[in-house]
């Protein structure tokens, strides 16, 4: 039996030997690899690089290499393994960490793309992608403040990125944004709630409104001295008498002067896109988000079909114009440019949402209901899933499971008073009286709030819901209860 063990070995030794590829062999895949990369032949790519990759499985280079073929090629998990393979092997390379990274946040998972892409940026604290994709990865996040920090980097390294300046703009709205339901919160009918709402409505072009706006401001704080200068510049005329000045001021005057400088900022950078790209694919997205915000549809889809034809895998730009088609009472034309974002983005929650809310208006429950259960399998879904699942469910008379979800998007929209009649009707469905009455307080009492609330509340209310499609712009509310 050795002996046979033997002659065996000292046949199929050689034969192993051979059966390595030589130097040279190597040499040549490695170079077809490039060319088919130049050439954009990223499936010729990955099966070249495979061919070294298995040849030297200990370089981590080369499976570096292998991973950004299979990025480039669109096999995004696939890359992620084999990042993880040669930072195993080498964590000092920026490649792995950086496609890492961008892999994971177009899987629509930031929490590991964010952990990526913080190593790319330690090892190489110049890379513009890597702090720009960070930003990215935070604002998926709701990071804004640690965006902002990554998009400063990117610009003081690239000033001439209009991307970068577009997620400046962009991040500063956000950050203005938050400050602005703060300040609501905190001084709902409050002198500077009046004096934020004035320059939103003279942004927009309304002198008249914010004229009105800034009189309420100087009846509620004589205390803040631009007043009468805001008044007096748009042909008003301000009360010779000093108003009331209120104490305890200082948070309320803290917080508007954050969501003041962000959105000065933020106009500054979008400003700066207009100036210095004009006619490129963002300075129509500017165009085409100024025109969503003033309520004007046909010009903002417009302005987006332009974006489509310079860039036409811009995430983002069919759910724009499909959100205000549905605005205008287009589901059926919104329904196609939905699907087109899916394709953009198949890991995204906000893209199945949007095809779940535009198949619930078309009257296909089944459809719908689908897509939002697919939403809820993704990262970070928005909480309107819950209820637009609950109204499909109403529809199937699935009415625990509508009570259920109505529930919960309650807890966290807690002022919607629709959505407590909608909870109502499923307690009554279910015969449960006296939830059916606790709900119908509920909303009566979110009714009155909005009925009650400031002009100037409800005006920056308004300007945070930007881009949303409410059930105001769909559907008509009930009047009264039966």
């Amino acid at each position: 039996m050795l002996a046979k063990l033997f002659a065996f070995f000292s046949i199929a030794l050689p034969l192993l030997l051979c059966a390595q590829p030589s130097p040279h062999e190597i040499a040549a895949h490695a170079k077809a690899a490039q060319a088919a990369e130049q050439r954009n032949d990223f499936s010729t790519a990955v099966h070249e690089y495979e061919f070294v990759a298995k040849a030297l499985p200990q370089n981590a280079e080369m499976q570096s290499n292998l991973g950004v073929a299979l990025y480039f090629n669109h096999d995004l998990k696939q890359a992620i393994r084999i990042f993880r393979r040669a930072t195993a092997m080498n964590p000092s390379l920026l490649a792995p960490h950086l496609f890492a990274g961008l892999s994971s946040y177009r899987l629509s998972d930031p929490n590991a793309a964010v952990q990526e892409l913080e190593k790319a940026v330690q090892i190489n604290p110049a890379d513009v992608i890597a702090h720009t994709w960070l930003g990215y990865a935070y604002t998926a996040q709701s990071q804004y403040e640690a965006a902002l920090k990554e998009f400063q980097a990117a610009r003081r390294l690239e000033p001439g990125n209009i991307d970068v300046w577009y997620s400046l703009g962009e991040t500063y709205l956000q950050i203005g944004r938050e400050a602005t339901l703060e300040l609501i919160a905190v001084a709902p009918d409050g002198g500077r709630t009046w004096q934020l709402a004035g320059e939103q409505s003279q942004l927009k072009g309304d002198p008249q409104e914010a004229l009105e706006c800034y009189k309420m401001a100087l009846e509620r704080r004589s205390d803040i001295p631009e007043l009468r200068s805001l008044i007096a510049d748009l042909g008003g005329t301000a009360a010779s008498a000093l108003g009331p000045s209120q104490n305890g001021t200082t948070r309320e005057d803290e917080i508007y002067r954050r969501a003041h400088d962000a959105e000065q900022e933020s106009r500054a950078a979008f400003e700066h896109v207009v100036q210095m790209a004009p006619d490129s694919y963002r300075f129509h997205q500017v165009l085409g988000d100024a025109f969503t915000a003033e309520e004007k549809q046909s010009e903002a889809i417009e302005e987006y079909r332009t974006v489509l034809l310079l860039k036409p895998d811009l995430p983002g730009i069919h759910e724009a114009i499909g959100n205000n088609l549905l605005r205008s009472g287009k589901p059926a034309e919104a329904l196609p440019e939905f699907e087109a974002e899916l394709q953009l983005q198949p890991y995204s929650a906000s893209a199945y949402t949007d095809l779940g809310q535009v198949f619930l208006i078309m009257g296909k429950d089944e459809e719908a209901a689908n897509m939002l259960n697919k939403a809820l399998q993704m990262d970070r879904p928005p909480i309107e899933v819950y209820r637009l699942l609950g109204k499909v469910e109403l529809h199937r008379k699935q009415f625990q499971s509508a009570v259920e979800n109505f529930t919960r998007y309650v807890s966290v929209r807690s002022s919607d008073s629709s959505a407590y009649y909608l909870l109502s009707q499923a307690y009554r469905a279910l015969g449960k009286k006296d939830q059916m009455n606790q709900a119908l307080q509920q909303f009566e009492k979110t009714s009155q709030d909005v009925k009650a609330r400031s002009k100037a509340q409800a005006r920056l209310q308004a300007l945070n819901r930007q881009g949303e499609v409410t059930d105001e712009a769909r559907e008509v509310e009930p009047k009264q209860i039966h």
